[in-house]
């Protein structure tokens, strides 16, 4: 008998210390969760820097900031030839900010990302209750592998030629993330939302932290051809309507590329190289927690349907992600 108690407290007090270290092995700061575990090869997508050499150029175009100023004109009555008295007019500053080609150093990120996700999460109120909401959400990471473009000008014509490769030590990457459908006409910013963040930790398990769009932007990525190297984040949208079945995230602020055009009302834009993943859902907006978004353009076999997404995105092809200035 007392053998029997014996072992009975043995086994009890086993049972609680194995509890005890596996709570504290599935909880972090960020709540509960299982171990990290290794993604497999092809879950996420990975998109290299574009080496688009062109990137490097921007123009040509005239300064608008110099055409616009009427007291740089060679006029009259103070130039009655309305021209210098001793030089020639292609020196003059109004001549020389006309055709004006920019270039520029090119540096580009590695994106690496899972099709957008949804989570129901229970999100604290002012009120300090409680209401669940479904988050829309992408898990990604992003590495640089410095592989970056110089412009390089002949110097006899003064035509670009092939940029030369610089390298800068590390970059920053200043997100702008943004979930936009054309069908339903609207462009929205994503939140931080510190616990649908935990909840979406501990539901993907990638045993790196996944810093907000805001968090990110406080670190330096160096040169690095380790993919462990990548910082991992999430960015996450909460209220999106639920009856989108097309849309795409724009990724601003992997490259520091830009081009500068002039608008239909002759005002001078800056537009950013941006990185437009398209998804799709056949959900509706009954349950759209279980609705499951793809990757893509639907696989429909209607030419007219097919024809009717590619016009929303003006799309030549099918494409999962193009590249693409706004």
């Amino acid at each position: 008998m007392e053998f029997r108690w014996f072992l009975l407290i043995v086994c009890s007090t086993w049972s609680f210390a194995w509890g005890q270290s596996s709570t504290t092995d599935a909880v972090s700061s960020s709540g509960f969760k299982l171990p990290p575990r290794k993604l497999a090869d092809g879950v996420m997508t990975v998109v290299p820097p574009d080496e688009d050499f062109s990137d490097t150029i921007s123009g040509v175009f005239d300064l608008e900031f110099v055409s616009k100023n009427p007291d740089l004109a060679w006029v009259a009555p103070d130039f009655p030839d309305s021209k210098p008295f001793f030089s020639s007019p292609a020196e003059t500053l109004l001549e020389k900010s006309k055709k004006i080609t920019f270039r520029h150093e090119v540096w580009s990120l590695e994106f690496s990302f899972k099709p957008v996700r949804l989570i129901e999460v229970d999100l604290p109120l002012p009120s300090g209750e409680t209401e669940r909401k479904v988050c829309w959400y992408m898990v990604y990471s992003v590495r640089y592998p410095g592989k970056d473009m110089a412009p390089v000008v002949d110097q006899e014509s003064d035509i670009p030629s092939r940029p030369g490769r610089i390298r800068f030590e590390s970059v920053r990457f200043l997100p702008r993330f943004q979930l936009v459908s054309k069908e339903r006409n609207f462009s929205q910013d994503p939140q931080i939302l510190p616990v649908a963040k935990a909840a979406i930790e501990a539901k993907e398990r990638v045993g790196r932290p996944l810093l907000d769009h805001v968090e990110i932007s406080k670190y330096d990525i160096p040169v690095s051809d380790d993919k462990n190297q990548a910082l991992w984040g999430v960015v996450i949208w909460t209220n999106v309507d639920p009856r989108v079945d097309f849309f795409a995230v724009d990724v601003r602020g992997l490259s520091n590329a830009f081009k500068v055009r002039v608008d239909s009302e002759g005002k001078t834009q800056f537009d950013r190289k941006t990185l437009r993943i398209y998804h799709w859902r056949a959900g509706d907006a009954i349950d759209e927690g279980k609705d499951r978004i793809r990757l893509g353009i639907p696989a429909f076999e209607d030419p007219e349907r097919v024809s009717y997404y590619l016009k929303q995105y003006n799309l030549p092809e099918r494409l999962d992600y193009q590249w693409i200035y706004r």
